[in-house]
């Protein structure tokens, strides 16, 4: 940016400041003994671009007004690389109040109002802040020395800060993710802990779920049993009679049938011997027996004994068939006796022949009302001794009797109604087991739901430590990338700045000093043609030091020129001769306008100049004036 105008009032030693029409290039001469106001001129240049000064910490901005008054205010016009020509206004009273203004020259609406955003348009239209311009482009009174390489200014200038900042904030985010995933740690640890402290065993609800349903299946079983044993031993005991009355009769059919068979085969074997042999004397015997049996017997009778045997083994047919049908009859009926027998046998097999615990015995004496669930349970005679429950051995040789009908009614009744009782007091002790299993089941369910809830969440946090991980990875490797960058950019920048001064630097010391050493932390060395090597600046003369810091301060504006800055630009040097010698100065002063193209507006204050040395535009600064006007 050129500067054209700058207007100022109660400004630390002026009442008045008017510069108009400022030259755009060449130098502008600012001349005045100490105490003059000279340093005003940059002071007052540097509070109307950015609010604030070298001198002066941004507390105590009040001494910037002049003693005696309320405010102060100042106008400065300039024109950026857009060619466009702005004004920014600034004010500030003893109260610490402060505005800021910036618009177009001949507009009055603003392009931005307010501190702040004055300040983020101005950084658009110049392209660099208030410390890049302390470090190039204003150097105010004070010693010329090597510029601190970790400054912001420097990065900026070598166009590595955004790089730093991006750096920084990854190294933010990798502290505030490592920190998340400690926590998230922590948490899971927690989660793991209670998950020991559960100690689930994913065998164990399975298992009682299992007992469970045998026990289940196994009462349903003897329940089951002792119903179809009370339905067999009823078809048994309605069965007994009727089997027994088939058993006589069957007994008559069979030895009346026998009886028939014999008289039969007789009637026709003698039929067979006097119609086939009549000679023989077997049949003349027959025929005397016949006759002495039988009275007026003679052989027109003889038709007879083929018609009773005919008759005999009619009656021997008709007995057979009803012994079989009661034959088939007793084996059906057979099949209820056996049907209990196996009951009997399998109810012995399958179950524990163990004496229920007492806790499950039925209280017999107990005077309270049996509840609905009570009454749901099977029945139990509680004058039933379960102690004389059938054992193997004699419910075998009931079975054995049943088996052919030999057993008696009741003693079949009270086997079943023992049985009974037995299994209804074991069904009662395995519904106590089921409903203490219940129990557990539902407890340990809990319990595994729980575990299950904080294995989910564990592996949720295990899952989130992961993301986060992956973001601190890539954020590291950010960095790398980020801090390779930077050491390349930083390592360019010194490069470049090296071949700037080295060509500033002989004109400033009449050849005699040419080549530098410029290392990444800024340490200057200067090659000596007397001594063939490099020196450290503590082994010049101040006059020379102060040339050669002149010429890395220039090589720094010229590299932020470069950088940042679009179009001409304007450098501000309040005594930057100070110590050099008459020659030095005059030198500096013809070298200074022809270094750069794009610096062309050259501010330098000083005590005073060498005579005879024209400028572009000449200010004096007196101690008696409150005012300049140029």
């Amino acid at each position: 940016m050129i500067i054209t105008d700058v207007s100022a009032e109660n400004v630390l030693k002026y009442a008045e400041l008017e510069l108009k029409d400022l030259p755009e290039s060449g130098i502008i001469a600012i001349d005045g003994l100490n105490e003059s106001g000279k340093s005003t001129v940059g002071e007052t240049v540097c509070f109307a671009l950015f609010g604030r000064t070298f001198s002066l910490d941004v507390e105590e901005l009040d001494k910037l007004i002049r003693w005696g008054e309320s405010r102060c205010s100042v106008t400065l016009r300039f024109r950026p690389g857009d060619g466009e020509h702005y004004e920014i206004s600034r004010f500030l009273d003893r109260e610490g109040n402060q505005g800021a203004r910036l618009n177009l020259v001949g507009q009055e609406k603003p392009m931005a109002r307010g501190m702040e955003a004055v300040e983020i348009k101005l950084y658009e239209l110049l392209g660099y802040g208030f410390e890049e311009f302390i470090e190039s482009f204003y150097l105010a009174q004070r010693e010329i020395t090597t510029p601190h390489p970790h400054s912001y200014a420097i990065k900026a200038m070598a166009g590595i800060s955004t790089l730093e900042y991006l750096s920084d904030d990854y190294e933010g985010e990798i502290g505030l993710e490592q920190g998340a995933v400690e926590e998230i740690q922590q948490e899971a640890s927690g989660l793991e802990q209670e998950l020991e402290e559960l100690a689930v065993d994913p065998q164990l609800l399975p298992a009682m779920e299992a007992e469970r349903d045998g026990l289940v299946e196994e009462d349903t079983s003897a329940l089951a049993d002792v119903e179809a044993l009370e339905t067999v031993s009823t078809a048994y005991q309605e069965s007994l009679p009727s089997i027994r009355s088939a058993v006589g009769r069957r007994r008559w059919a069979r030895f009346l049938g026998f009886l028939s068979f014999l008289t039969a085969a007789d009637f026709m074997v003698n039929w067979g011997f006097i119609t086939r042999m009549p000679d023989h004397d077997l049949t003349r015997l027959l025929t005397s027996l016949i006759s002495g049996w039988i009275p007026g017997w003679n052989e027109q009778y003889v038709p007879w004994l083929l018609y009773g045997g005919i008759a005999f083994a009619f009656l021997f047919l008709l007995f057979w068939m009803r012994s079989a049908a009661l034959t088939r009859r007793m084996t059906m009926l057979r099949e209820s006796a056996e049907s209990l027998a196996d009951g009997i046998r399998s109810l012995h097999r399958q179950r524990s022949t163990e004496p229920v615990s007492s806790d499950s015995t039925p209280d017999a004496s107990s005077d309270e009302s049996p509840t609905q669930e009570a009454a749901d349970e099977p029945t139990v005679d509680s004058t039933v001794d379960v102690a004389l429950r059938p054992d193997a051995d004699e419910a075998e040789r009931l079975c054995q009797r049943i088996v052919v009908f030999n057993a008696e009614t009741s003693e079949v009744m009270d086997l079943v109604s023992r049985e009974k009782a037995w299994t209804n007091l074991e069904s009662r002790h395995r519904q106590g087991l089921i409903e203490d299993l219940e129990k557990r089941i539902q407890q340990e369910s809990e319990r595994c739901r729980k575990a299950e809830g904080l294995q989910q969440g564990n592996e949720g946090l295990q899952e989130k430590i992961a993301g986060k991980e992956r973001v601190i990875h890539l954020r590291e490797l950010a960095r790398e990338l980020l801090d390779g960058a930077t050491r390349q950019i930083s390592h360019r920048f010194n490069h470049d700045l090296r071949d700037l001064v080295g060509r500033t630097l002989p004109l400033f010391t009449e050849e005699r000093y040419e080549h530098l050493q410029i290392d990444d932390e800024l340490t200057v060395r200067v090659f000596s043609k007397e001594k063939r090597d490099f020196m450290d600046l503590e082994e010049i003369s101040s006059g020379t030091q102060r040339q050669i810091m002149l010429a890395v301060r220039l090589a720094l504006s010229q590299e932020l020129v470069r950088g940042s800055v679009e179009g001409k630009q304007f450098i501000f040097l309040d005594e930057p001769f100070a110590f050099f010698d008459r020659e030095r100065t005059r030198r500096s002063l013809q070298v200074l306008p022809g270094l750069s193209d794009e610096i062309t507006q050259i501010w330098i204050v000083s005590q005073e100049f060498p005579e005879g040395h024209d400028f572009d535009l000449s200010v004096s600064c007196s101690r008696e004036k409150a005012a300049i006007t140029a």
